[in-house]
């Protein structure tokens, strides 16, 4: 395959984590928002911000490191583990992390581990069907549930920032 149809591809994936497209950065759906409104929740049964931005970095990275990548170990630091995809208390949450800037750095890190995967890909790569595939998905398949796993939450960021501000939720 010609260097620049892989080039397209490694673009397309890119710009899908974050490098373009604005429904998947959840760094940028936190900007200005303090510590205490990270941790807010309109009812005791809701998932604060904070969660929803590390769960997306959680699923990146088990999705991108396990799934794609093999590996088996040290993907989550435990510190982290919170993320998962299980429901916990916004209260929960804050006993869980050291610091919102160190979940921003994680997220961060996660981000950059992910692109510099997609920049590793060859173009036959992204047909590739991984061996931990169990329904048969390639690589691209992954990366674009991956992708969309974090619009749904960056959906959620947006919802809860415009209850804190009380305004219109943004329609998409």
């Amino acid at each position: 395959m010609s260097s620049r149809h892989n080039h397209e591809w490694n673009t397309a994936f890119h710009w899908a984590f974050g490098r373009g497209f604005w429904y998947t950065d959840p760094i940028k759906e936190i900007e200005g928002l303090s510590d205490e409104q990270l941790f807010w929740v309109p009812t005791q049964k809701s998932l604060c911000a904070l969660w929803h931005v590390g769960h997306i970095a959680h699923r990146e990275r088990f999705h991108i490191g396990w799934f794609l990548e093999g590996l088996r170990n040290g993907l989550i630091p435990p510190e982290f583990d919170v993320f998962g995809p299980e429901w916990v208390s916004a209260g929960a949450v804050r006993d869980a992390v050291d610091s919102v800037e160190k979940v921003r750095d994680w997220v961060r890190n996660v981000r950059a581990t992910s692109h510099e995967y997609i920049a590793s890909l060859a173009e036959e790569d992204f047909h590739k069907v991984p061996q931990t595939s169990d329904e048969g998905h390639t690589v691209a398949q992954v990366l674009m549930q991956t992708a969309g796993h974090t619009a749904v939450h960056i959906g959620r960021i947006q919802m809860l920032r415009a209850m804190l501000k009380n305004k219109k939720e943004r329609a998409c």
